[in-house]
């Protein structure tokens, strides 16, 4: 049973965590879009397509569903730069892992931004390419290989509201405005980050905004 501290301590992590993952997850997606107009202008007209013309009118649960390029383009933004580069789980009992064997007890860190960026499950890993996330080419990739929120039972507990708010929050903005690259972000090299207990976007990650006319 938790204390009261302990309870506080807990909704705090939970709600500066999700915060500061959202802010950046929006950020990043918009760079990846800025600098690939091809990709923004086929998820404009899917979004145009689903929520039609009401700029005012946020979108049901039901058309979120019906964003299968929004979020396949969301997914890859998080392959590339995940909120948390990794996290650590502690051995239950002795296991045999890649050939060494792991004591029981032993803190073993997952790299999930290194697993992110492995050849060995993604083709060019720097590549920005939504359609890694199509049906038909997931259900043939490792599961494991893909953890932006973790897995199994200590896994990201907001995981569903945050791909709700991610395609909300994109969906409204790329409906209003086009995302232009700004001075300094012409690749995903460009893009400046560091990690911390989360990733963080460092100062001179530009983009520009126009207002859509069409």
């Amino acid at each position: 049973m938790m204390s009261d501290r302990e309870l506080f301590q807990e909704m705090l992590g939970l709600t500066n965590g999700g915060f500061d993952t959202l802010r950046t997850a929006t950020s990043v997606t918009l760079m990846l879009l800025a600098i690939h107009p091809e990709i923004q202008e086929r998820v404009y007209r899917e979004i145009l397509a689903v929520l039609c013309h009401k700029e005012n009118t946020p979108p049901t649960s039901d058309q979120l569903l019906q964003l299968n390029l929004l979020t396949r383009v969301i997914k890859e933004a998080l392959r590339l730069f995940p909120g948390i580069g990794m996290v650590a789980r502690n051995a239950l009992q002795e296991m045999d892992c890649g050939g060494y064997t792991v004591p029981e007890g032993a803190t073993l860190v997952v790299f999930i931004f290194g697993i992110h960026r492995d050849p060995k499950y993604w083709p060019n890993p720097n590549q920005f390419d939504p359609d890694r996330f199509l049906p038909s080419v997931s259900e043939k990739r490792n599961p494991n290989a893909y953890l932006p929120f973790s897995l199994g039972s200590r896994n990201c507990i907001g995981y569903k509201y945050a791909m709700m708010y991610l395609q909300t929050t994109l969906s409204t903005i790329l409906k209003r405005y086009r995302i232009l690259p700004g001075d300094r972000i012409r690749s995903v090299e460009d893009i400046r980050f560091e990690f911390g207990m989360t990733l963080r976007l460092l100062s001179g990650n530009d983009v520009r905004l126009e207002l859509r006319r069409d």
